[in-house]
């Protein structure tokens, strides 16, 4: 049935339960239905978070107080009223110089922390606005409006990219997916409206268990069939074993698939939908791109910077790979936690040994002798919502300069500074045990935190690893410039790679020949995941159509034919049509590809991409003129986005504009000195007119301060080579081949140089 409209709301209809889940015949009956036979899961799971995850905007789901309270956000004031007679709920906005606006709250969003509320906007759209009730008890500060935006970064303006009434803030296609069970956006591109729908309001039954029409059916026929596609594997503490002189509990069975986490993951993960309608409990890569362990979404060692939701944590853990997962912690209906406190941690790790003064140095029952404190370090997002890391850490203070990220200790100590947190560990722990292994120990021990091409191949083959790590790895080591790695490395690591793996190691493949590359891709075209299918596919479609045989192109029109499908999954994000625009440019449909990116700016005018692509499009039709329009447009969007003056300079210097280039791209480099590609950039324009002295210190400082990219290496050798300074650039010959033994321009360089003693 269709929920209850509120007033000057819109209508979001269920599914009907005719509706059947692609690849079954089954279909969603609600969790009412489920809880008639389960009354206990269905106990625990009625005010979970999951049940609680959206609901109709009530007296009952409302949590915040709409009792004329106002809120200054940058120049406006949201006041939160409820109309008197008919239960509803509205906020009023007062902006300078324009008409008040009422919005009413058709949703709630959450429950705890905070709880948000959904307003309805034109065209089917939800929009979350950015202020939300802090749910939490008064003593602990709660019970009170909060701003959800930075200070100091309130917006305001209507055509800000961070304004709540745009894409970023929108419930259809950026939160609702993971919040109500069997969603479908309902995107019309032609009329940019949505009409989404759903099975049930909330995260019910069957978005873990999926469609039940049939297990209902199967159950009133007595029928010993489960009528279920898969099943869950029991939680039993009995599954875990520990021996009178074990310290840590072991599983005796060992795990045969990942089910839990390919049920879990879809929600609890940074990804990108890329099937229509993924069927519940399939392979997580089969319906959906998960990011992997990027630099804006993790520190270097894998702890959790932005808002990542646990996956991604977890899968890196020890805890991941002895077999531990979700439900062995958490209760799978409740979500809480299955004991409070140490002793969850304890039920299988020894407790005489772990929870002890001697294990983690502080008086047992005071700040940091909680295994969380320094195990589970905790970031806040959204102000008030605490978030714990699943990669269980063991605190390294000393590589917080090495590899610049956070320790636990500090957490606490913010008075004391990393060393100082070093000796105190080691005042009371062997070194032999806090120096564990660790996946980012090539980093510390190359690059100073910054590595190169080596560190990042010798952590991709580290079988002791997990995957994620490894496949991290080979998502790094695509974006080192100059990097060199055999395509025998790469066909042996195919064999036995994980899902994860070979996502990732498609992105190092243009590192190898064009034939190689062939010869790779061409079984991972018809790889039995969705993910890997389309980013084969991809990289395949940047080789020259003429060393493809036919039957290779056959099967690469298919699987593009997918990366589009995939693409049109998002079709209401300008990323998705930025995609497509670049693959149209692979496939040499250059018009295509510039109404895509046209089409990426009407749905978001400030999305910078669209910008550089269109520049890079004029670029290849031979208009430079038309390219540097683009990107001063671009600018007026995003005037210090370093990638922006990086292309503007090539773009001018194209044009012979050699001082207004240099000065765009002497912008990029000091905005990003961390990319390459900018200091190189910058330092050849320098050099070209006729600063060699400062291309030279320039290319120094990049490659002392760590940045040990092969492309700068050879500019400064070049450079110091042509000055006639050939024992300096004997030495940063030397230097480079101890961070590229392969690299033959090195090798060359070095002869040449030997040569003219």
């Amino acid at each position: 049935m269709t929920p209850p409209t509120p007033a000057n709301s819109i209508a979001l209809p269920v599914i009907p339960e005719a509706a059947a889940t692609p690849g079954t015949s089954a279909h969603f009956v609600g969790s009412n239905k489920c809880i008639r036979c389960h009354p206990d899961e269905g106990q625990k799971w009625r005010g979970s978070h999951h049940d609680r995850a959206m609901e109709e905007a009530n007296s009952e789901s409302v949590e915040a107080r709409f009792d004329g309270a106002v809120v200054q956000h940058a120049d406006q004031l949201w006041r939160f009223v409820q109309d008197e007679g008919d239960d509803s709920f509205v906020i009023e906005v007062d902006s300078e110089g324009q008409p008040k606006e009422r919005l009413t709250v058709a949703y709630t969003f959450g429950v705890e922390p905070l709880q948000q509320y959904l307003v309805t906007r034109p065209d089917g759209r939800l929009q979350a606005p950015p202020v939300a009730w802090d749910t939490r008890p008064r003593a602990q500060g709660g019970q009170r409006w909060i701003d959800l935006q930075p200070e100091g970064e309130l917006v305001a303006a209507q055509d800000d990219p961070l304004h709540w009434d745009r894409l970023a803030y929108n419930w259809n296609s950026q939160c609702a997916a993971c919040h109500s069970t069997q969603l479908s956006k309902g995107y019309d591109e032609a009329t940019k409206a949505f009409e989404t729908t759903w099975a049930e309001i909330d995260v019910g039954c069957e978005a873990c268990h999926g469609p039940g029409s049939v297990h209902t059916a199967e159950v009133e026929r007595s029928s010993p069939a489960s009528g279920f596609e898969f099943s869950f594997e029991p939680w039993s503490e009995s599954l875990w074993h520990r021996g009178p002189q074990d310290q840590i509990a072991f599983r005796a069975i060992p795990r045969t698939h990942d089910r839990q986490l390919d049920v879990c993951a879809p929600c609890h993960s940074r990804r990108t939908q890329i099937a229509t309608a993924p069927v519940i409990g399939a392979p997580f890569l089969d319906g959906y791109r998960p990011r992997l362990l990027d630099p804006e979404l993790y520190f270097p060692d894998g702890q959790i910077r932005d808002e990542v939701y646990v996956w991604g944590s977890f899968l890196q853990s020890r805890m991941y790979a002895a077999g531990v997962r979700c439900s062995d912690c958490h209760d799978s209906h409740s979500l809480s936690l299955r004991r409070s406190g140490v002793n969850l941690c304890t039920g299988c790790h020894d407790q005489d040994t772990y929870a002890s003064s001697e294990h983690h140095g502080h008086v047992n029952g005071t700040p940091g002798s909680r295994c969380v404190d320094c195990h589970m370090p905790e970031r806040v997002y959204m102000k008030v919502d605490g978030r714990r890391d699943h990669s269980f850490p063991i605190p390294r203070p000393e590589r917080k300069q090495t590899l610049r990220s956070p320790n636990a200790c500090q957490n606490c100590h913010e008075d004391r500074d990393a060393d100082w947190a070093t000796r105190k560990i080691a005042s009371w722990r062997a070194e032999d045990d806090v120096q564990r292994p660790h996946w980012t120990d090539p980093l510390v021990a190359g690059t100073s935190g910054r590595a190169g091409g080596a560190e990042w191949i010798e952590i991709a083959t580290d079988a002791s690893l997990t995957p994620i790590a490894r496949a991290n790895a080979w998502a790094r080591l695509a974006e080192v410039e100059g990097a060199q790695v055999p395509a025998a490395l790469l066909r042996e690591r195919l064999r036995d790679a994980s899902d994860l793996e070979r996502m990732a190691m498609v992105e190092v493949m243009h590192l190898v020949s064009p034939e190689a590359r062939v010869s790779l891709l061409r079984p991972l075209l018809e790889d039995p995941r969705l993910a890997v299918r389309i980013a084969a596919g991809l990289a395949m479609a940047q080789l020259p159509p003429a060393i493809l045989r036919p039957v290779d192109r056959s099967i690469l029109a298919r699987v593009l034919r997918e990366y589009r499908g995939a693409q049109d999954v998002n079709a209401e994000r300008p990323e998705a049509q930025v995609n497509l625009g670049i693959l149209s440019v692979q496939v040499r449909e250059l018009e295509t590809a510039r109404t895509a990116y046209q089409r990426a700016l009407e749905l978001a005018p400030y999305f910078v991409p669209a910008y550089v692509n269109l520049a890079d499009l004029e670029r290849m039709l031979g208009d430079d003129e038309a390219s540097v329009g683009w990107l001063r447009q671009a600018l007026t969007w995003a005037p210090d986005e370093a990638v922006i003056h990086y292309a503007l300079g090539l773009a001018l210097h194209r044009l012979g504009a050699a001082k207004e280039a240099l000065v765009a791209l002497t912008r990029a480099a000091q905005t990003e000195p961390r990319q390459a590609r900018f200091i190189l950039a910058w330092s050849l324009a320098l050099d070209a007119s006729g600063q060699r002295s400062e291309a030279v210190e320039g290319l120094g400082q990049a490659i002392d301060t760590g940045y040990s990219d092969a492309s700068l290496f050879h500019a400064l050798v070049a450079m110091l080579r042509d000055e006639g300074d050939d024992g300096q650039a004997r030495l940063r010959a030397e230097q480079w081949l101890t961070v590229w033994p392969a690299d033959t321009r090195a090798r060359a360089l070095l002869r040449e140089l030997e040569g003219r003693r």
